[in-house]
């Protein structure tokens, strides 16, 4: 494993705070890479060098000259009985002796997880890969693509559900945990690692041995394709499906403090037709943030499962007609008001307490609707097309 300066200046800063003597951390060529001493990065340091040709600690006092060195004890650091750097500790060796054993044995223990880590997310990755390649259906031979499932425990062949889990707010958090590491390698290691207990939590709620794939896409989401009964009815499956992701979100909740939506595509039985279901997938969760719904199903989808298809200038000039929403002064009301009259079913009573408005007010607005755009949003034939428009203008802005 080679030691970034990022993962080095990491363990120097950990090490600096069980003692006040200055720790460098070099790495194979002998080179400083990290330190309390800022303006030692990039010296050479010969000491470092003669310590990892020996492989055992070099001492360091008044009377040995070495190129770039002070007095201290430098000690190679371990991983799998290599030697993959040197930590020095700078002081009268009489007065450091101690602590840097102390520090040596600390820093390998931290080494040894940074390449955990590692190899963790170099394993992630790959699975990941695979998956992409899988529900882009960027494959030609078939055969292929599913020996290298099975050597990663895939079996691509099953029936299967495409599941894409959301956390919102996931993407601030880690702003605000990158920003308070200024940009710190600690910072990215706790990103990292809260994804994966994330991703914990969600393999938690299945069998150890289950045919399920659960993978990390993109920052804030999870990808899963579920495996399924074929034979059970519709209605079954997605009851199971609905209590697993209900438990999944409310454990990502609890244990997190994260709230999550989840867009839930059709079952297909070909590989290549995981493309579709993730498809689905992706046109459900949208519809589950519009919504504002923990989970939402491809097939409950109405206008929303074509209108993604249709061309965005299309859409558009649609919108333009039909809702104009630069005639309005207050545009945002105005939109939000049709939104929630609709999802309310045109229910003049639950619409206006879900905008906490009097009903008068929100005739008012109806009204006003009417007045200027010529379709009134009580009437089937013309809520129709306000509705389509809403669902188009919705598009254009994911």
């Amino acid at each position: 494993m080679i030691i970034s300066s990022q993962v080095a200046q990491s363990i120097v800063d950990e090490m600096s705070k069980v003692t006040d003597f200055n720790i460098n951390f070099m790495n194979e060529e002998g080179k400083i890479i990290a330190s309390v001493d800022d303006r030692r990065i990039g010296d050479f340091h010969e000491g470092a060098r003669n310590v990892i040709a020996s492989k055992a600690k070099v001492i360091i006092s008044e009377d040995t000259k070495l190129e770039g060195a002070k007095n201290g004890i430098n000690l190679p650091v371990f991983l799998h009985n290599q030697v993959v750097g040197v930590i020095g500790v700078t002081g009268e060796p009489s007065s450091v002796g101690h602590i840097a054993e102390i520090i040596q044995k600390m820093t390998e223990v931290l080494v040894k997880e940074a390449y955990l880590e590692e190899q963790i997310e170099l394993e992630s990755r790959a699975k990941q890969s695979y998956i992409e390649e899988w529900i882009i259906g960027d494959w030609e031979d078939d055969k292929l693509f599913a020996s290298r499932g099975w050597i990663m425990g895939i079996n691509i062949h099953l029936p299967r559900v495409a599941v894409i889990l959301d956390l919102t707010g996931f993407n601030d958090w880690i702003y605000q945990k990158l920003k308070s590491h200024h940009a710190n390698v600690k910072g990215e290691l706790e990103v990292q690692r809260a994804r994966r207990d994330i991703l914990s939590v969600i393999q938690d709620h299945f069998p150890e041995k289950s045919e399920h794939v659960i993978v990390p896409s993109g920052s804030t989401k999870y990808t899963l394709l579920l495996a399924t009964d074929e034979e059970l009815p519709l209605h079954k499956r997605k009851e199971k499906i609905t209590y697993r992701l209900n438990k999944i979100q409310s454990a990502i909740k609890n244990n997190h403090q994260f709230n999550s939506i989840a867009g839930i595509g059709r079952m297909y039985t070909s590989p290549r037709e995981m493309k579709k279901s993730a498809e689905e997938a992706a046109l459900a969760l949208r519809r589950a943030d519009f919504m504002e719904k923990r989970l939402f199903y491809y097939d409950q989808l109405g206008l929303e499962s074509f209108i993604y298809h249709l061309d965005k200038e299309i859409r558009n000039d649609f919108v333009e007609r039909i809702l104009q929403p630069d005639l309005f002064p207050k545009k945002q009301q105005y939109l939000e008001t049709l939104h929630v009259f609709f999802r309310e079913n045109g229910s003049i009573s639950k619409a206006s307490q879900q905008l906490y408005i009097h009903k008068n007010t929100l005739q008012y607005r109806l009204n006003k609707i009417h007045e200027i755009l010529g379709y009134d949003p009580r009437k089937l034939s013309d809520a129709v097309l306000l509705k389509v428009a809403l669902a188009f203008l919705q598009a254009n802005t994911d």
